[in-house]
């Protein structure tokens, strides 16, 4: 799809003398006009995607790599001599890998199905990625791109189809600038936010990263460009971002925005350029590959309190999203508030990996036990307020005369948290104190998030009732449904009325957050966790994600992004 956008072309000048009729089977005389129309026609879904990629790559499923991680790429995966010769002479014998071995363990995912690459390339730099895609444009061969291939749930470092090349972005993570005066960092797409959250840390920076739950190790650049979303003011991360350093599918090189006036610093805190704006372009796309980005930080503010409610009740849940709602449009709450099901709450504890999920889903009773053992109730909130302290009390007071009219709401400060656990540290192995433990493990982990320090506890979440004995996410099965609905209580309990028996039907629970991410909107994510050694859970789980996406989109709720599960 991408090769229909090789370069983006200027328009004549006005008054200039009229061009000949271009030649449009050439793609380097495509007007902007006209690529944006092809933009418009070719970027679908991920799915759609795939299923025109299968009918044209004989390879197409081959091997099943998500219950058969060991199966041998077919003979004819492998990429002729002379383009194995050029790869290898542009990033080097040791970062061109092509064994066996290693196609196997970039081959790993969550989901219930794998792909199997043809090679991995590893570039160092923006040039070596203008010369492979190049060359693999020359001989034809499909390539996909990922950043450090943190992308658990949606296909982790798995193209869409069997036999493509894998261009691995890891090598390149410079942290190329951090502007204190203007509040910008400039990175490239190996970058984890582990590594910039510590680097700003170290040099005692007056700023701070909005992170998300992915732990420090996900990529900053790869969330962004998936449209991923965090905590804080800054939690709609995409609309954070600008100064792409782009190299399109023909290997030219561009900037969006005003990124390619180099004695200007304009492009790295103005978004937009002249005329469209191609930013929007690159996310969840094959239109080029970012090598470069600029992500604005946000000033630390004086004061970050965070605040949180629960509530057993369903229709006190859909008056508090309401609340929420107009909350967030009325700039009280200017951050991502996450309401979290109590499934979702303890998808991360120790108590869950006691319960397996060949036992199918949890009863009432279940439930209700682990809910008085974490002290959660079925829904629970959770927001941060930013700004200096007189603002956040203003901001304190309206939230408790609004949102208090529903629910109980509690505040907590930085060194409030710090004495919980200080308290939690010396408290005795009692079963009372244990859940006092939890609830105090639960507060200091997301409170790290609202502070923009990257946590790798929420990882556990990932392995809901599926602990693998290695304890690495991709032996795990996992598969997220990512539905966006209006931030409106009639459309939560629509969306989860709809989809939890969904779930239950296939043997699965329906751990859920809905979070919005903007003031009209939230994005709500759930997911399907599976033993992969088991045939029949991931086959159900390919039949439960593919029911669950019929549904929410029979009920109007698209999702914000798509895996490359697809029909079997």
């Amino acid at each position: 799809m991408g090769a229909t956008l090789a370069t983006f072309a200027s328009l004549p000048p006005r008054g200039a003398e009229t061009p000949p009729r271009p030649n449009w089977d050439d793609v380097s005389v495509v007007p902007p006009a006209v690529i944006l129309v092809m933009a418009d026609a070719f970027t679908t879904d991920l799915e759609a995607m795939t299923s025109i990629s299968e009918s044209l790559n004989p390879t197409a499923g081959q091997p099943d790599l998500g219950v058969y991680m060991s199966a041998p790429a077919p003979t004819s995966d492998r990429l002729r001599p002379m383009l194995r010769s050029a790869l290898q002479s542009i990033v080097g014998d040791e970062n061109f890998l092509d064994d066996s071995g290693t196609r196997n363990e970039y081959s790993k995912s969550t989901l219930p199905k794998s792909t199997y690459s043809a090679a991995i390339v590893r570039p160092k730099s923006a040039e070596q990625v203008q010369q492979i895609v190049r060359k693999l444009g020359e001989f034809g061969v499909q390539w996909h791109c990922f950043s450090r291939g943190k992308n658990w749930g949606y296909g982790d470092r798995c193209a869409a189809t069997d036999g493509q090349v894998l261009i691995d972005l890891g090598r390149m993570n410079r942290i190329v600038e951090i502007n204190e005066e203007l509040a910008y960092a400039v990175i490239e797409p190996g970058v984890s936010q582990g590594e910039l959250a510590g680097e700003l840390l170290k040099r005692g920076s007056r700023l701070m990263l909005d992170v998300t739950g992915a732990g420090p190790d996900a990529s900053i650049v790869g969330n962004i460009l998936q449209r991923g979303f965090g905590h804080t003011p800054y939690g709609d991360r995409f609309s954070q971002s600008c100064n792409y350093q782009v190299v399109l599918p023909n290997g030219d090189v561009t900037h969006t925005g005003f990124g390619d006036i180099d004695a200007s610093p304009v492009g790295h805190v103005y978004p937009y350029g002249l005329g469209p704006n191609v930013q929007g372009m690159m996310p969840q796309s094959k239109n080029g590959i970012v090598t470069r980005m600029t992500i604005w930080l946000m000033p630390r503010p004086e004061a970050i309190d965070g605040f949180g409610f629960k509530t057993d009740d369903d229709a006190t849940f859909s008056q508090i999203v309401d609340c929420i709602g107009r909350l967030r449009q009325a700039g009280v709450i200017d951050s991502v508030v996450h309401l979290a099901n109590d499934l979702r709450v303890a998808s991360s504890q120790p108590i869950m990996q006691s319960i397996q999920s060949g036992d199918g889903p949890l009863t009432a009773e279940q439930r209700q036990h682990i809910r008085k053992e974490l002290k959660i109730e079925r829904w629970n909130g959770l927001g941060g307020l930013y700004g200096p302290r007189y603002l956040v009390d203003a901001k304190r007071d309206e939230i408790k005369r609004t949102l208090g009219k529903y629910c109980k709401v509690r505040f907590f400060k930085q060194w409030q948290v710090n004495l919980l656990k200080t308290a939690a540290e010396k408290a005795p192995d009692w079963r009372i104190a244990n859940r006092f433990k939890n609830f105090v493990h639960t507060i200091s982990d997301v409170n790290d998030l609202l502070c923009g320090v990257p946590n790798s506890n929420h990882l556990e979440g990932a392995f809901y009732r599926n602990r693998p004995e290695s304890g690495e996410v991709t032996d795990a099965g996992l598969i997220w449904t990512a539905p966006v609905i209006p931030c409106r209580g009639d459309d939560a309990l629509t969306l989860v009325k709809t989809m939890e028996p969904i779930a239950n039907q296939y043997g699965f629970d329906l751990p859920i957050t809905i979070s919005p991410v903007v003031p009209r909107a939230a994005v709500c994510i759930t997911n399907i966790s599976f033993d992969k050694r088991s045939k029949s859970q991931a086959a159900n789980a390919t039949d439960c994600h593919m029911q669950l996406k019929q549904a929410i989109g029979e009920k109007g709720y698209p999702s914000y992004r798509a895996s490359i599960v697809a029909k079997r």
